[in-house]
């Protein structure tokens, strides 16, 4: 059993293991409702499971009942089997989030049919085909919620890649980021240092691995030596040996016994190094276990509640009918909360609809391939959604194809996490002009002195989020996926802030970015004039010492 110091013993979960390395799967594995994540606290991993239901069952039963369902709807002849005229008419399978990935399984019989291989497709073949091509039913994604807090600053200024800022790194920020100012006018936008980013879409969800998302998944041994990495990264420990200095974590670091802990201690150097720590995560007892109910074709509202807390860090919200929690553990605050959105896939039934009709613009009761574009169907083709072939897409093709989306979206467990910590940029930003200016860099490291909550000099991502907030719910479709995102108005994607500088007429004319101050590249002057008006040798004019000088 695997416990930090400061927890409660408690007894382990059930959680099989055979070697070092090799888990065995329970049932709950077997039916994908046992969902295992490492929350990188600012000192130390939070290991948390999640049991997630959909009316009262895994996700791989879900995908099962969705394939009978689907079999049943296109089995013309009622055998209960699938030929490969009747799969034909099956609208493709939507893989990703995005919609960008489809599988027909007409184009995939080979695939498809294979147990026995008799062509023809029975209920367990189609399940088995869908939960391959679905793949893992549990997306983990970051959702920044203002345009300044989605600049990836961090990344810049993280010269090392090691996710760590050092004060090295933070003073030389100036140094860094001086090939990004395009426009030379001495400041920094946001357009400036995330050229990238899609002002159209500024609440898209990140990716899981980003700087800015303080969760790790553990769904496969894969991602268990990725999830250790970052783990050596972010906690580790050096210790000087005959070989010279190795890197992992100690038993202190991660709080295991003896026992367990030498057993995956392959060389006995009293550290986990990655290729031994990754095997080691998938073993490890949760510090807090969350159990949440959702339902799709079952009355019932959503519930989340804790099975363990060895920590003793959540807390349940009153009044919201079991629908919260909040965890707060290690300078951290995680809200979670459950959701449910099963009323998407009829909206999105409705509002395709609608788009069907105003697509038509004949009115002739079908779409041909100049009218189809109009319906606005994220990555879908014409030939996709025209099943039969005939060149025309009627409303009821329209519908079936995004109703297999929509479908597919809700065999899958979607957790976005959002924070209203700051970001880099943010902290930099101390006048809140939605620029940086060369001020705000020569100070940086003082303005990031205060998120450095383990005192160690450095500053992470996860130091300066503060407070988290989780939606777990099924997945949504397409249509309806970036709904919460930030909007285009002046609360995300205010205007820079050129603010009057005051000061003597000479001072306002030579500041010509409006930042404040005056540089020595704005300086009109020569440069033993601006030496003389630069008192405190800084690098910069400010009001106050342009009013107390002679005007040059």
């Amino acid at each position: 059993m695997c416990l930090l110091p400061w927890l409660i013993q408690a007894a382990p979960q059930p959680l099989s293991a055979g070697a070092a390395g090799q888990v065995a799967p329970t049932a709950a594995d077997r039916d994908r409702d046992t969902y295992d994540l490492i929350l990188l606290a600012p000192t130390h991993p939070v290991f948390i499971r999640l049991n997630v239901q959909v009316d009262g069952a895994g996700l791989k039963s879900v995908r099962m009942a969705y394939a009978a369902k689907l079999l049943k709807e296109y089995d013309q002849d009622g055998d209960d089997l699938l030929t490969q005229d009747e799969a034909k008419r099956v609208p493709p399978l939507v893989k990703s989030t995005n919609a960008s990935e489809t599988f027909s399984i007409s184009e995939s019989w080979v695939s498809v049919d294979r147990d026995p291989a008799d062509d023809k497709i029975t209920i367990a073949e189609l399940a088995d085909w869908i939960d391959r091509v679905l793949g893992y039913p549990f997306t983990l994604a970051a959702r920044p919620e203002r345009a300044a807090q989605s600049v990836d600053l961090f990344s810049l200024l993280d010269l090392n890649h090691d996710g760590r800022l050092s004060r090295s790194e933070q003073a030389a920020a100036l140094q860094t980021l001086h090939k990004l100012d395009l426009d030379e006018d001495e400041t920094f936008t946001i357009d400036e240092l995330q050229p990238l980013r899609n002002p159209q879409a500024p609440g898209q969800a990140i990716n899981a691995q980003s700087a800015d998302q303080p969760f790790l998944s553990l769904e496969s041994d894969e991602a268990a030596q990725a999830a250790a990495m970052r783990l050596i990264e972010r906690y580790t420990r050096t210790v000087e040996g005959a070989a010279g200095v190795a890197k992992g974590l100690g038993l202190a670091a991660l709080g295991c016994e003896a026992g367990e802990f030498s057993r995956f201690d392959a060389n006995g150097d009293g550290l986990l190094d990655a290729a031994e720590l990754g095997p080691f995560l998938r073993q490890a007892t949760p510090h807090v276990e969350l159990a949440a109910q959702l339902f799709l074709s079952k009355p019932g509202r959503p519930k989340l509640k804790t099975v363990n807390d060895r920590l003793s860090a959540v807390s349940t919200e009153a009044n919201t009918s079991g629908e919260k929690l909040t965890l707060t553990t290690n300078a951290v605050e995680v809200k979670w909360q459950v959701k449910s959105n099963r009323g998407s896939t009829v909206d999105n039934r409705k509002m395709y609809g609608i788009e069907f009709l105003k697509a038509d613009a004949d009115k002739n009761g079908y779409l041909d391939e100049q009218e189809f574009p109009r319906v606005g169907v994220p990555n879908a083709t014409f030939a996709q959604v025209d099943r039969d072939g005939n060149g025309m897409i009627v409303k009821d093709e329209l519908i079936a194809y995004v109703q297999q989306e929509a479908t597919t979206s809700q065999t899958r467990i979607e957790m976005t996490a959002s924070h209203d910590g700051k970001s880099v940029f943010e902290v930099l930003d101390a006048n809140l002009d939605r620029r940086l200016s060369l001020r705000e860099l020569r100070q940086s490291v003082q303005l990031l002195k205060g998120f450095d909550r383990d005192g160690d000099g450095d500053i992470t991502a996860i130091e300066l989020a503060g407070q988290y907030k989780v939606v777990l719910e099924l997945g949504k479709p397409v249509k309806f996926r970036n709904e919460n995102a930030p909007r285009m108005d002046g609360t995300n994607v205010a205007p820079i802030v050129n603010r009057p500088s005051g000061g003597p007429d000479w001072f306002v004319k030579m500041d010509r970015n409006r930042d404040g101050d005056v540089s020595r590249r704005e300086f009109l002057g020569p440069l033993s004039v601006f030496r003389r008006l630069d008192v405190d040798g800084d690098g910069l004019i400010t009001v106050s010492e342009a009013e107390s000088a002679i005007t040059p």
